[in-house]
């Protein structure tokens, strides 16, 4: 079982990779049959060529996205969650959207599921 550490070090991966577009960086980060829900009442993807897709498809709408956590990641368990920002650039706007991720890690350390807590309705506009 990853250690609290490890988990929290995998959530830095994981939005490093996001803010610099790097779709395979992602994807590595999850188990071969993860399951991801972003946001968390839409349809699942399932396995790690599924969670590779759908990553590849949001950041190829996107000029840019930055990820951050705006809090710290706890831990415990076979679990993580965090408090992220997203930032993203589209078509010369800027919109922001506060998002609670939930992630659970396999003995490898590797994410199997990942639950991304936001609404539509959530998302601001920051600049036009």
């Amino acid at each position: 079982m990853p250690t609290p550490d490890e988990m929290t070090e995998t959530v830095r991966r994981y939005t490093e990779a996001h803010t610099a577009g790097d779709v395979e960086a992602i994807a590595a980060l999850f188990a071969p049959d993860a399951v991801l829900a972003d946001p968390v009442d839409a349809p699942e993807h399932h396995g790690r060529d599924a969670v590779r897709a759908f990553f590849a498809t949001t950041h190829a709408s996107l000029d840019s996205m930055e990820l951050r956590a705006t809090g710290p990641v706890r831990a415990v368990g076979q679990w993580a969650a965090v408090p992220l920002r997203a930032r993203s650039h589209i078509a010369g706007s800027v919109y922001e959207v506060d998002i609670i991720d939930v992630f659970t890690f396999g003995e490898d350390g590797l994410i199997t599921d990942m639950r991304a807590y936001w609404t539509a309705a959530d998302i601001r506009v920051v600049e036009v």
